[in-house]
């Protein structure tokens, strides 16, 4: 029996957060929206990249003496700011992130953005694989040191793939498929390391080199979807123990060959994870605050309907003295009005601007309607050049820590129920020195993929948290184990959201696509900033260097 304190968040994602979130009351509460004047710069999306782009434009205004804060404004959808990093307390400093939830030391545009967001002391260790940590497969409970070890592990591998680890095997796959390719990871990693910007884009530029030149089944690698690839050079048993044991659907994958290798060419061959003490989130709110702190507009409850240039003659073209920034404004938006919980109020809403930034995710785009800017055929193609993939969330909260008494303190655990992966203790860290006793927060299920749908066939109330918490029990050999106390869901495929993350579809390259989509219309203010059509989709790395390079091409920062 689960307490009320269970919640569905497929039934309204919205509430919970907007409760538990530290945004001011006025935020919260139905109300009349301001009118907007006619704007500079319209920036649509409130997540990370939106943040920063707010951000970095009213530091660089206010640095000039320039910046009018009537004349920029950030516009979300929904009643919070952050997208995609979404993170909710749950109880005694705990946080979940329901979102992205980790970065590797690697990433030096993200931490330096956390940097200057003033959050570089709340940056602590995630831990990601411990040699403790369970990992369920095939109805047989091992743990992680155990997967070298080939007695005992229900695989029947090749003989000279025995012995290795999952990590190992892909190695051997990106090295079969890409000659040399550990060696020129290491060079890229220790030029980044030592400030050797050259040789490590020397790196860089021979890995896309031999990756333009590497065949599949006669099938060039950029053409070919991963699973394929790795179907090609390993052996069944081992792609399913890489499935089974890796907490994402590799088997079934159908991303880009070349883009997931050029992922883990761009992962430092020992990262080092953090994320922040108080969640993800905690990163794009700090930059909206210092936004809205310097006069910046932020307007909730705004769903972007089209957007549409303004001719000689429109109202909008000529605003009256003193209320227009200088120059025509070029562009009208039409907004629609939502409440809290994500309902249309019958209200619209029209602002007008010189330069617009759709800072949203493949999704939101496709919605827009189709006959305004900046859809060209050219843009459709370009847009479907990546998938979305659906993912779930399940945090259970439990008494305490059951799984100390297994010797198991934080990090993943893997399995191919449907679960499919689970962090001990939740995402965040909580403030302090680890606790014996009091509630304690476990990510109990992250399927993604096709390890989704048996969590789509549960709707009703606590189905999700029962399921989960049998599955538990059974993986850890604990019958009796005593139920959670509350539960907090999150499905990634419900709206508004249309997936987790994104993905590359074979045949496309990155530094082709991006930067057409970066500027889809050249000559017009117009842009988009996501991490969706970057080489490092569903990342903030991603997102970060998406507005970072609209930032540069559009005002020179």
């Amino acid at each position: 029996m689960y307490v009320n304190a269970t919640v569905d968040h497929q039934k309204s994602a919205v509430n919970h957060a907007v409760a538990n979130t530290e945004a001011p009351a006025s935020t919260r509460t139905h109300r009349q929206f301001p009118a907007v004047p006619w704007l500079d710069t319209a920036i649509v999306g409130a997540g990370i990249g939106g943040c920063l782009l707010a951000y970095r434009l009213a530091r660089r205004r206010e640095r000039a003496g320039e910046f009018r804060p009537e004349r920029v404004a950030l516009f979300e959808r929904t009643h919070r700011v952050g997208g995609r990093l979404w993170s909710v307390p749950m109880a005694d400093g705990l946080h979940a992130d329901l979102g992205a939830m980790r970065l590797h030391r690697g990433l030096r545009q993200v931490l330096d953005v956390v940097h200057e967001a003033g959050l570089t002391p709340d940056l602590v260790p995630f831990d990601f694989g411990r040699p403790e940590n369970p990992v369920h497969v095939r109805g047989v409970s091992l743990r992680l040191r155990q997967l070298t070890d080939p007695v005992g592990l229900p695989y029947d591998l090749a003989d000279d793939e025995r012995g290795l680890s999952p990590g190992d095997l892909v190695l051997r796959a990106a090295n079969t498929l890409v000659p040399g390719f550990t060696e020129l990871r290491r060079s890229h990693h220790e030029a980044l390391e030592r400030g050797d910007a050259h040789r490590a884009a020397r790196a860089a530029t021979e890995f896309r080199r031999r990756c333009d030149q590497a065949v599949v089944g006669g099938v060039p690698l950029r053409q070919s979807a991963y699973a394929e690839a790795l179907r090609a050079v390993l052996g069944a048993e081992a792609v399913a123990l890489l499935h089974d044991t890796g907490g994402y659907d590799i088997g079934s994958s159908g991303e880009n060959a070349a883009e997931q290798l050029g992922i883990l060419f761009r992962t430092p061959p020992h990262a080092e994870y953090v994320t922040l003490r108080h969640g993800m989130q905690s990163l794009p709110r700090a930059l909206c605050d210092r936004f809205t702190a310097a006069g910046g507009g932020l307007r909730l409850g705004h769903r972007l309907l089209r957007v549409d240039r303004v001719t000689p003659g429109d109202p909008g073209h000529a605003p009256p003295d003193g209320t227009a920034p200088s120059g025509p404004v070029r562009y009208r938006l039409t907004f629609a009005l939502e409440d809290p919980e994500g309902r249309v109020t019958g209200q619209h809403s029209h602002v007008h601007a010189r330069t617009v930034v759709l800072a949203l995710p493949q999704g939101p785009l496709l919605r827009l309607d189709q006959d305004g800017l900046p859809f060209t055929p050219r843009l459709r193609a370009d847009l479907a050049a990546v998938e979305a993939v659906p993912a779930h969330k399940l945090f259970l909260l439990y008494r305490t820590a059951w799984w100390q008494r297994l010797g198991i303190t934080r990090g993943r655990g893997t399995t191919d129920l449907p679960l499919r992966q689970l962090w001990y203790g939740g995402t965040c860290p909580p403030p302090g020195p680890a606790r014996a006793e009091g509630p304690a927060l476990l990510l109990a299920a992250y399927p993604s993929g096709p390890a989704t749908r048996t969590w789509d066939a549960l709707r009703a109330p606590g189905a999700k948290a029962e399921h989960a918490h049998r599955l538990l029990a059974r993986m850890h050999g604990l019958p009796h184990l005593e139920p959670p106390l509350s539960a907090l869901a999150q499905d990634w495929n419900s709206a508004p959201h249309d997936g987790a993350w994104h993905v590359w579809r074979p045949g496309h390259d990155p530094g082709t696509v991006a930067p057409r989509v970066r500027t889809p219309l050249p000559g017009e203010a117009v842009h988009i900033v996501s991490d969706c059509w970057t080489p490092d989709p569903g990342s903030v790395e991603g997102v970060v260097a998406g507005a970072e390079a609209v930032l540069a091409e559009r005002w020179g920062v």
